[in-house]
């Protein structure tokens, strides 16, 4: 059964949405089978959930949380972002504009993941990735890449990726720290 929003929001199941604390759904949101919706958190705004939101988590504005997805603790999602299958975005991680969270990936502590941004790996500490640029590895630290950028390795601590940075992609044995200068990572291969 597939219910159509009303602008009050809607569960297809009463086990959409716990009676213990204070969590809602309201203003044309809705909740399928088996989406779940508990403790203090808030769908709203034309939201569709079929995942999993709790803690203190907020998803609104036309946001769409798929199968087995967690957004949890004090996460906001927002602006038409997606979370995907078994993606979990936590802590006060923020996703929004088309930003697009994809199967496994994970967005936390206080990561900022915006524009139209597409997630494979992972963001977290204070990071923040926008523009098109595509992670499928991990930035994290005080990193910020925004631009048109393919991160399969790894892009941390005050690096700055900008739209004129000269750089396009980083590859996976390699990694940024420091501005925008790329270092290749040489692995121990004694054993």
């Amino acid at each position: 059964m597939i219910l159509k929003p009303v602008n009050w929001g809607g569960i297809e199941d009463e086990s959409n949405l716990s009676h213990d604390g204070n969590c809602w759904v309201a203003d044309n949101a809705y909740v399928l089978k088996p989406g779940r919706v508990f403790e203090n958190a808030r769908v709203y705004d034309n939201a569709a959930i079929g995942g999993l939101v709790y803690g203190n988590a907020h998803v609104c504005d036309k946001t769409r949380i798929y199968l087995n997805a967690h957004v949890c603790g004090n996460a906001h999602i927002s602006n038409k972002a997606w979370v995907f299958h078994n993606a979990i975005v936590y802590g006060n991680a923020r996703v929004l504009g088309s930003a697009r969270i994809k199967e496994r990936a994970q967005i936390y502590d206080n990561a900022v993941v915006n524009g139209a941004a597409k997630i494979y790996g992972k963001v977290y500490g204070n990071a923040s990735v926008g523009c098109h640029t595509e992670v499928h590895g991990s930035v994290y630290g005080n990193a910020r890449v925004s631009g048109y950028f393919l991160i399969r390795g790894r892009v941390y601590g005050n690096a700055r990726l900008k739209r004129r940075s000269d750089l396009c992609w980083v590859s996976k044995n390699y990694e940024v720290y420091e501005g925008d200068n790329v270092v290749k990572i040489v692995e121990n291969e004694a054993a």
